[in-house]
């Protein structure tokens, strides 16, 4: 397993009850990931800058044998599909060369393929100049949706927050501009109206005969930062959901793990394609949590063994993802809009906390300790700084902290 966050230890521990060893290889982003119980745990550099690190390391898990690679993360599925030649063919995987990952990982590309699907899509500009933003702009019924086209390239740049919802030319300047600078290609589109539990998502695994030996719809119940990333997941029957992923990842000749997400539109109650995560996805215990077995349907699928018809998808099973819940929670409370009777419903029906097990404490030691030093850390430099008589505005528009650019707002 290549790069994981909260998406790591539940694989390993539902592959380690049916006798799979797992060797995990880590960033220093998420070193907690690699602290569980009974499997091999790596920390290397971060991708794509320490590539040939990580090579040497395949090449080296190689020589043991046949094996699987399950990259985790964006970075590490771009990073397989872009190095495949070069990592040893007894490691299999789905990505590649040849494979349409690439292509549905940007999401200009993928909003092509849905035009040519018929797939319903919000209304998008590809901006890549400072002159396409002036042009859009002046003409564009705002609000816009503004986010990048490669959501990986981004992060390493501009932090985690990476969905802007703007009122105006100004404030699409303020969040564009830094971007498209930056060699970056962002995407301005018409924001699909609904509460956050109209995001829905099918998770699939998609055989090359066209077959789905894993196939379930889930929707989100609370994310973190707002128009980011789901804090909370629960599996729900959506069928045209889960048929419009399914003609997607047809339409693309698509082999492998995605998680097509959708919004489901309040104007026309209609699935609207967002867009397609070809890694494990944070959620990704929800599958055990559900009943489907998804942890090892994904490894007998690489590994090529047979599998039995999946079951019904437990409905209604919930999922924690927990490093973002926590950042939720403590943000309700600085704002004092924390309401705890809404909070604890909201966890009823949870069977899963993506990335921990009281019977595994070692990811939860990890995860308390490496936060912890993060804290201790900022607290120091808030503090260094007032002793230095440093502070004003950043010089960057898109801070790492979440906060928008003026005029910029996000969603309620």
């Amino acid at each position: 397993m290549l790069d994981p966050s909260d998406n790591g230890p539940g694989l390993v521990r539902a592959l380690r009850r049916s006798g799979v060893p797992v060797t995990l290889l880590a960033t220093p982003t998420f070193p907690w990931a690699a602290c569980g119980c009974g499997f091999d745990g790596r920390v290397l550099g971060r991708l794509p800058e320490e590539g040939e690190s990580w090579l040497k390391v395949l090449r080296e898990i190689a020589a043991a044998g046949t094996g699987v690679l399950m990259p985790a993360s964006d970075d590490a599925c771009d990073f397989v599909a872009r190095e495949r030649a070069r990592i040893p063919s007894v490691l299999r995987s789905f990505e590649s060369a040849g494979s349409s990952h690439l292509e549905l990982m940007d999401k200009a590309r993928l909003y092509a393929l849905a035009d040519r699907s018929n797939i319903a899509y919000p209304a998008t500009h590809v901006v890549t100049s400072r002159a396409e933003i002036e042009s859009v702009g002046r003409d564009a019924a705002f609000p816009l949706l503004m986010k990048p086209a490669l959501t990986h390239r981004w992060r390493h740049l501009f932090g985690n927050r990476r969905a802007f919802l703007v009122d105006d030319l100004r404030a699409l300047r303020a969040v564009a501009m830094p971007a498209v600078d930056a060699g970056l290609a962002v995407l301005m589109s018409e924001y699909v109206p609904g509460p956050v539990t109209n995001i829905e998502s099918a998770l699939i695994i998609r055989r090359d005969d066209g077959s789905l030996p894993l196939a379930y719809t889930k929707r989100k119940l609370s994310e973190y930062p707002e128009l980011g990333a789901g804090t909370i997941h629960e599996t729900v029957n959506l069928p045209d959901t889960l048929e419009l992923a399914r003609r997607l990842l047809e339409e693309a000749g698509f082999v492998g793990l995605a998680t097509v997400e959708t919004k489901r539109d309040e104007r026309t109650g209609q699935p609207v394609l967002i867009e397609a995560n070809l890694r494990l996805s944070q959620a990704f215990d929800l599958g055990e949590a559900a009943g489907v077995d998804a942890s090892w349907r994904l490894y007998a699928t690489l590994a090529g063994i047979p599998v039995s018809p999946q079951p019904a998808p437990r409905q209604g099973a919930r999922l924690v993802v927990a490093t973002l819940e926590v950042r939720r929670v403590l943000a309700l409370l600085v704002s004092r809009r924390l309401a705890v009777r809404q909070l604890l419903a909201s966890y009823r029906g949870a069977r899963s906390v993506s990335g921990f097990d009281i019977r595994d404490p070692g990811p939860i030691l990890c995860f308390v300790r490496y936060y912890a030093r993060r804290a201790a850390e900022k607290a120091a430099g808030a503090l260094l700084a007032s002793l230095l008589g440093a502070g004003g505005p950043s010089h960057l528009p898109l801070p790492a902290s979440g906060r928008c650019a003026p005029g910029c707002r996000p969603m309620r």
